[in-house]
């Protein structure tokens, strides 16, 4: 039982904003992991919480300065992670009290993602949210078809799928299809369409950086270069779980979803490796980008033309977006 000059001091709530759970009565000089157990929130610390693995990190939202200062096993792991400052390590990371403290987790409990998978299934997603979608597709697939053996050929689309799926995973992304050499995915979900958009286009730069290291290794050992094309749109799209009562899952239906498709398909006349709509690009910080001029594209299925500019990377400076 808690004395009464504790329930007389100011209330200190730490919030799971991922689990949609607080820690009410925060005693100071506990860490983030102590007070998750303390009130049955999971949290993965696949070493115990001994400050020797980065499973428990979280991302603080708010309240960053009602915590103590990195301890050096934290500031070890951060400087190899190359973590900013608002990821911190949930085992090594005591509050101070003295105000209200908002996280989320980085890494989602497995017994946190089955409750989620069966709810999917049993209550589905449908609705009508506004998402950003990507699809990127690797280029001179065919002639790496008909040159190579099978075997061979799936080895390689297996380091390929791997290669992106971690780019796309690394900014919160999810990916609903791959077939054949293309793969899509979904940003913002679970975010605004601010940052679902800026997700979806760092995600797409980190695709296209992993793809060139495959690519160099690829060559030396099959003669293969690798290269994508990858188109990106923001808008409404219809969600829901999609296929057999056994097997069902995350798809995505309407205009958002042909026209993200049909961008990735113009690079190949643009001459561009990355082509972002206007309705995305509207939502970013156009100084964060080196952006090529806006095009006007006429896109096959789609009846009106779409605005789209190329992203070349990221700006050094604002004076290099175009």
């Amino acid at each position: 039982m808690r004395d009464s000059n504790h329930y007389n001091s100011p209330i200190s709530v730490l919030t799971f904003d991922c689990a949609g759970q607080s820690c009410l009565w925060v005693e100071p000089n506990t860490t983030l992991l102590e007070l998750a157990q303390r009130d049955d929130i999971p949290h993965v610390a696949a070493c115990g919480g001994k400050g020797v693995c980065s499973t428990c990190r979280v991302e603080v939202l708010e309240g960053v300065e009602h915590l103590a200062a990195p301890t050096e096993a934290e500031q070890r792991i951060a400087q190899r992670r190359g973590w900013g400052a608002e990821i911190r390590l949930a085992c090594e990371t005591r509050f101070c009290g003295g105000g209200p403290v908002r996280l989320r987790r980085l890494i989602t409990p497995p017994e946190e993602r089955k409750k989620q998978r069966r709810l999917e299934k049993q209550q589905g997603l449908g609705r009508i949210q506004p998402l950003a979608v990507l699809f990127a597709d690797m280029r001179n697939f065919t002639p790496i078809t008909e040159e190579n053996p099978a075997f061979d050929v799936v080895y390689i689309l297996n380091r390929y799928f791997t290669a992106l799926e971690r780019a796309i995973g690394a900014h919160q992304g999810r990916v609903n299809l791959w077939v054949g050499d293309e793969i899509s995915a979904v940003f913002g979900l679970e975010d605004d369409p601010h940052v679902a958009c800026r997700q979806a286009v760092d995600a797409a730069l980190q695709m296209q950086h992993n793809l060139s290291v495959l690519s160099r290794t690829i060559e030396q050992e099959f003669g293969v270069q690798l290269s994508i094309g990858i188109g990106v749109h923001f808008g409404p799209v219809i969600v829901g779980m999609v296929g057999p009562a056994n097997d069902l899952r995350l798809g995505l239906v309407g205009d958002t979803v042909n026209v993200a498709s049909r961008l990735q398909s113009a690079t190949r006349a643009t001459g561009d490796d990355l082509l972002v709509s206007a309705s995305a690009l509207e939502l970013l910080d156009p100084s964060r980008y080196q952006l090529g001029p806006v095009q006007s594209l006429d896109l096959k299925g789609v009846k009106a033309r779409v605005e789209a500019r190329a992203v070349r990377g990221l700006a050094a400076d604002p004076a290099q977006s175009a």
